[in-house]
């Protein structure tokens, strides 16, 4: 055998890598990808097999395995962070309609998270992702709307608040509350939006907010003895109506329903990317 010949297996051997990816389809590898991961306790191994699992699987368009790559290197789960490579990979799974990674961009571009702020960039995602019924996406939404300070914005505002407090989120609840008792928001045709807008702060107080808590402390006084006996019965069925809207989502994680509210995190992506959040419920406004 030749010299040439004979140092053909050591450069193989540097060439290919170790692991070899099955010949399995997308879905498939992006599923053993997620059983390697959290199988509990992941050896270094297992997470760079997973890895090169999941870049086949996005490679070939497969939308979950992109969000999941996505998520990967904006909280660099699988190694350092790159938030220019998660943007990458979620404008791919965004673009294939994925609710998760749409909420994930218009976050980071509502936040400028490593880029600069960009509120028009953000507001197409968050559009796209509250058209699947994301509440999230929702709520930064009316934040967005509320941000322009004007009176024709309250009515866009109080829509998609109303979407994010059906939802769960206690400060879209406090925002739609505080729109209603203020009058800076009255539905049309309907005359009593105080004691509705109260019924929220109730609700939102009950969820944990604790501002919805201190912004309560005229009720009494503003809508009277009746009025705020009738605010409790209305936050009575909102609640109710709220736990069921609840039961019916992918759920529940930290700061879900948090002031800054945030997609999946890494260990519930897979979970959350086979449940389809509910559809807008219907709206009172």
């Amino acid at each position: 055998m030749t010299k040439q010949f004979a140092l053909l297996p050591l450069i193989l051997t540097f060439t290919f890598p170790m692991f070899q990816i099955p010949d399995a389809s997308p879905k498939e590898n992006y599923q053993r990808a997620v059983s390697l991961l959290f199988a509990g306790n992941p050896s270094l191994e297992d997470r760079d097999d997973a890895f090169n699992l999941l870049r086949a699987a996005a490679g070939k368009g497969y939308a979950p395995a992109q969000t999941v790559l996505g998520t990967a290197y904006e909280c660099g789960t699988l190694g350092s962070t790159d938030i220019q490579r998660a943007i990458e990979w979620y404008t791919k799974a965004a673009n294939q309609d994925d609710w998760i990674a749409q909420l994930a961009l218009g976050r980071i571009y509502f936040q400028g998270r490593g880029v600069l702020r960009d509120v028009a960039a953000a507001r197409k995602w968050f559009e796209r992702a509250a058209a699947s019924g994301d509440a999230a996406s929702a709520y930064y939404l009316g934040k967005i709307a509320e941000e322009g300070a004007t009176t024709m914005h309250y009515p866009e505002a109080a829509k998609w608040y109303q979407q994010a407090a059906e939802a769960g989120n206690p400060f879209a609840q406090e925002r739609l509350g505080l729109l209603m008792v203020k009058g800076l928001y009255v539905p049309k045709g309907f005359i009593g939006s105080r004691q509705e807008g109260y019924a929220w702060l109730l609700v939102a107080a009950d969820l944990g907010n604790d501002s919805a808590s201190q912004a309560l402390g005229s009720m009494q006084s503003d809508i009277g003895t009746t009025g705020m006996n009738a605010a409790r019965r209305q936050a009575l069925e909102i609640r109710d109506r709220i736990f069921e809207n609840r039961a019916k989502a992918c759920s529940q994680w930290s700061d879900q329903y948090s002031a800054q509210p945030g997609p999946p995190p890494f260990n519930r992506l897979s979970a959350c990317e086979s449940v389809k959040v509910p559809s807008e419920t219907d709206s009172q406004l």
